[in-house]
């Protein structure tokens, strides 16, 4: 009775209705609705009764859900003056200050910090300075093809090895150069400490919502006592010790050129100390937390759709056969005739987002959009697999078809420019989209151009002699992907071509 009262009175203030939503019990509204592990597939089930954008509420707290590119447009980019800050949620806040992730980007509330962090990473990774950064993918995509011409069966871990070992030079100018380099591991456990975000009943629950420390941890349990552990010993080893290892060889003069050793020499003071250090740190950490893992999974759902869809695999192969003729492999200078290639990629990132449930907004101050009222303090979501799977951009958006984004020009083919590009989606929107896009499509358009240009891709074959498809379901953490045996077992096929053509 409260819980209609206030959602009402708040309504009849602003004589607006709130958007659409389905129905919540008393006091506690829809909080039992909504799954607490990959959200969006029920957010994706509701868009479909009510619509582009629709409202929870949990115990009070306002929560939209945007499920069109164009409402995701309309907010998060038009009207990002509104829509740019993070929500405050008590989990976020307490991984940040005693989980260690107060260096992350991602998760820092709008303001000068976020904007500082911003313009470092946005100095290595807009277009012009990853065009800088080519040499470094083109060395290891030759890596990555020798590698795998000894361990065939080691498709996966080469692939992650050598995405890692990507940003691991640009940003730090350290060499990856095996599957177990220690820094590249630190990485990807601080990066699995966050699986448990908004998975507490300390984010659900307001009468638990107290400010950070005033209680101890073990309140929540020694489970939790152990995650919050492990968060900050692992986000130290990810933000803090490399850091220190290359201002270190910076000042000895033995570092090698990177996004690190610029920062420090733009920011070195007369006196020798470092100004923005803390955020250099960050900026640096983040890079690879974000990118490595986000483009793992995007390669592994390429080589999964490749072996479900042959057809399509084969017809893109033509394509890239007409242009390079067997002769060499492919480079950047080929894009434009491979439009094919382009459409896969753009295919992968809408068929299987990695980052389902997008990274959600706050409003700043209460907005009305299309007659209906979003209040301040709404945590607004941008639900990247409902957009994904809108039939209204993308019809039949179950069915993996690159054709969807190509129109045929006599004998060729040719990207569409009026369709929704799921990179728009992908990477956010409006003042949080992701610096490092530019950087994470070149690599990922290289590794599908190149891993196509050498390799039949096909399924394993279990002792019967059946093919052994892959599973689509995926994992529903941060970064979704296959689940392990999956991706262990997906495997490209034989050489296409004697790789020493191509050395």
């Amino acid at each position: 009775m409260i819980y209609v009262y206030s959602r009402s009175r708040r309504s009849g203030s602003r004589r607006l209705p709130y958007p659409p939503g389905p129905k919540g019990a008393p006091l506690i509204g829809n909080v039992l609705q909504i799954p607490l592990k990959g959200p969006w597939v029920k957010w994706a089930e509701w868009a479909a009764e009510y619509g582009d954008i629709f409202y929870l509420n949990t115990l009070g707290q306002s929560l939209v859900i945007l499920n069109s590119y164009q409402t995701g447009l309309d907010l998060l980019l038009k009207r990002g003056a509104i829509y740019s800050d993070r929500p405050g949620l008590y989990a976020q806040r307490l991984i940040r200050s005693s989980g260690g992730w107060g260096f992350a980007l991602t998760l820092d509330t709008y303001g000068e910090n976020f904007h500082i962090k911003r313009r470092f990473i946005n100095q290595t990774f807009n277009p012009t300075a990853t065009r800088k950064s080519l040499g470094v993918m083109y060395t290891n995509i030759r890596l990555f093809l020798q590698s795998l011409l000894r361990e065939p069966t080691k498709f996966h871990s080469y692939h992650k090895m050598y995405t890692a070992a990507n940003i691991m030079m640009v940003t730090y100018g350290h060499l990856v150069e095996d599957e177990n380099d220690e820094w590249t591991r630190n990485a990807e456990k601080a990066l699995t400490t966050l699986d448990t975000l908004g998975q507490h009943p300390i984010d659900i629950w307001p009468s638990l919502k107290i400010e950070v420390g005033k209680l101890p941890f073990a309140i929540w349990g020694k489970k939790f006592v152990k995650q919050m552990k492990e968060m900050k010993e692992a986000t130290h080893t990810v933000s803090v010790v490399p850091y220190d290892i290359i201002k270190k060889r910076f000042f000895d003069g033995t570092a090698v050129p990177s996004m690190a050793t610029e920062l420090l020499e733009e920011n070195l003071r007369a006196d020798g100390t470092i100004a923005h250090e803390e955020l250099i740190s960050g900026a640096c950490a983040i890079t690879y937390i974000g990118g490595a893992d986000t483009t793992v999974a995007s390669i592994d759902t390429f080589v999964i759709a490749m072996i479900l869809y042959p057809e399509i695999q084969s017809a893109a192969r033509r394509t890239i056969d007409e242009v390079l003729q067997g002769e060499r492999l492919p480079s950047f200078e080929d894009r434009d005739a491979l439009p094919f290639v382009d459409a896969i990629m753009k295919e992968v990132l809408r068929w299987r987002p990695v980052l389902a449930g997008g990274i959600p907004h706050r409003s700043i101050e209460d907005d009305e959009y299309q007659g209906m009222f979003i209040p301040k303090g709404s945590t607004v979501a941008f639900n990247v697999l409902g957009m994904m799977y809108n039939p209204k951009d993308f019809p039949d958006p179950t069915k993996f078809s690159p054709q969807r984004f190509l129109k045929h020009t006599g004998e060729s083919y040719a990207l569409k420019t009026d369709e929704t590009d799921p990179e728009d989606i992908a990477f956010g929107f409006g003042r949080r989209i992701c610096p490092g896009r530019h950087f994470a499509t070149s690599w990922l358009w290289l590794a599908i151009a190149t891993i196509l240009t050498v390799f039949d891709i096909s399924p394993e074959v279990d002792a019967a002699g059946n093919d052994m498809l892959p599973d689509l379901e995926y994992v529903p953490v941060v970064v979704s992907h296959p689940k392990p045996f999956q991706r262990q077992s997906g495997k490209a096929g034989d050489l296409r071509h004697d790789l020493g053509v191509y050395e």
